[in-house]
Parts: structure tokens; sequence; C-alpha cells
């Protein structure tokens, strides 16, 4: 959930930000190159290094941004780093993943490149007593910015061009993503509970693995009462993983004065299939008109692998609460 307008315009905005670095990263290496001139070398690298820092810290905007847009859609938890890969299918996670993994080298690159750049600058433009020789009687590695920060200047653009180029695939799609959109679609048709948690609604029918409701801080602090199937009620009391078939739901309630409210809460379902794989789902008939903004609709379901879930994925992983 962002906090404020100016974050969400800032998430929304991405893809317009990323260009700005992009582009004064793309152009850095040709003033660096021009910087080895023997007659202009010193000016063009004072250009090179003023370059390098307005794309560092334009770039740190964009990897910003990035990370709230994630947010914003979903594909990154709340309070998460990186997309959880629930499944091999779930392509465009995976490439989201190495598409911030390969900005945020980049951006370390960079800030090297920065370094490497303003000792030059410092020793150019300085009065500390540099090294102001004519750039002629130097050998040609160390005119102008110098051989190695011209090639980290082109490790940075290698970064960020990859990074880019995967930012691209993201939007515009290629056969991988289109070809792991259909699957999902033709999954979600031959799905007969795609538009209704049927067997989540009738949690009543199941085994209560508790006696009463109980506050969960992990849940928007709301009252739970938990159900599981017969198949898996001594596991999970037991503390071990559900067996396969099995599954649990958790009723919830909104807080009445530290009591149990009547305002019914999201229902949260998690299963183990058939071949071992965990699967959660999220329904919410009636969406408080306050929260409608941050759910996407006065009504939800979500089903695994939608990214949305990610949160539930990684929280269970982890062991936390109600992961068993």
């Amino acid at each position: 959930m962002l906090a404020s307008p100016l974050i969400e315009f800032i998430a929304r905005e991405h893809p317009a930000f990323v260009h700005v670095p992009l582009g004064l990263v793309a152009v850095l290496p040709l003033a660096m190159l021009a910087s080895f001139h023997p007659r202009h070398g010193r000016v063009l690298a004072g250009t090179s290094f003023f370059l390098g820092a307005i794309g560092w810290l334009a770039s740190s905007v964009a990897l910003f941004s990035g990370l709230m847009w994630g947010r914003q859609i979903n594909l990154i938890a709340p309070s998460g780093f990186l997309p959880v890969v629930a499944s091999d299918k779930q392509v465009l996670q995976k490439i989201l993943q190495i598409h911030i993994l390969a900005a945020a080298a980049g951006f370390m690159v960079g800030g090297v490149c920065v370094f490497l750049l303003w000792r030059v600058w410092n020793r150019e433009f300085g009065t500390g007593g540099g090294d102001h020789r004519h750039h002629a009687g130097r050998r040609f590695w160390e005119r102008g910015v110098g051989a190695p920060a011209l090639l980290v200047g082109f490790l940075w653009l290698a970064c960020w061009g990859f990074s880019g180029k995967l930012g691209g695939i993201m939007v515009f799609g290629n056969e991988e993503t289109n070809k792991a959109a259909a699957e999902a679609d033709a999954t979600r048709r031959s799905d007969v509970e795609a538009d209704l948690p049927i067997r989540a609604l009738d949690y009543a029918s199941l085994e209560p693995a508790e006696s009463g409701p109980s506050r969960s801080k992990a849940h928007g602090d709301r009252w739970r009462r938990i159900w599981v199937t017969a198949s898996g009620i001594d596991a999970y009391k037991e503390g071990k993983p559900l067996p396969p078939g099995a599954y649990a739901v958790m009723s919830t309630f909104t807080d009445d004065k530290g009591k149990p409210g009547t305002e019914p809460g999201p229902l949260y379902m998690k299963e183990t299939k058939a071949d071992g794989t965990t699967a959660f789902a999220f329904y919410w008939a009636r969406v408080p008109e306050a929260l409608r903004k941050d759910f996407g609709g006065d009504s939800v379901y979500w089903r695994s692998p939608d990214p949305k879930l990610a949160t539930c994925l990684g929280c269970h992983e982890k062991g936390s609460a109600m992961a068993k």
C-alpha cells in the first residue's frame, strides 16, 4: 500500500524516470572516450564527471520508483525488495527479479565509476597540487578519464542496458511471456473454481482447529478461526505440513473494542496440492469502502499463482504464524 499521492506519482511514472539515467549512462562512454583527445581531454573529463554524477543520482530515483511501482501493482510484497517466484510458470516475476538485480548492480558499478571520475576531476580542476601536465605528454591510457574509469563506464552501461531490455520485455512482451500468459488464461478457463472459491465458502463444514476465535496481528489484527479438512486436522494440530489434498481456511472478523466483531473480514485458504505444492487463496466478498482503492475493487478473489499472494507465500516460507 502506498503512503501518499506523491509516492503514487513517483511509482506510476517509473517508465518515464528510468529513461533519464539510461540516456545519460548511454552518452557517458562517448564523453569518456572523447576525453582521451590530447587537446580537449581536460574539459571533457570534467564533463564526464558531471554526466556520471547526474546519471547516478537519477538512477537512484529510478530504482526507488521501480520498487514502489512493483509494490503498487502487487508484484512485490509491501515490505519486500524482490518478487517471490512461486512456480516456474511465473515468467513475469522471474524477469522482474533479474531486471531489479541488473539495475541494482548497475547502481553499484555506477557509484564506482562516479568515484573514479571524481578523482580525475579533482586532479584536473582541483587546487590541491594535483597533476596538471598537458595531456599530450601522458601515455594514452592515462589521458582524460583514464582506462579504468572508461572500462567501469562500459560495465555500467552493460548493466543498465540489460536491465532496460528486460523492462521492455515486461512492457511489450516476447514469445516466452506471451506463451506463459496464454497458458495461464487456458488454466483459468478450465478451472471450475476460477470465479468463485466454493470450498473456502463452505469452511463451516470443516473441522475447527481452535476452540474459539483469537487475534491475528499478521492478518490485519482481526479475530480469526481456523477450519481444516478431516484429512489434515491431526497434522495441523501437531504442527506438521498438511497432507496432499488437505486444506485450511481461516475466517476473520473485525475487532469490536477488544472482542470479536460482527463484520466479516476476508477468507484465507491454504491448500496442499496432490503434487505436494502449496497454494493460497484470498477472498473478500465485501471490501470496506475505505480499503477498496488498495484492494482494487469492492470484492476480490485471488488464487495462486496470483502475484498479489506473494506476501502469503513469503510469510509462510519463513514459518511464521499459521505457516503449518
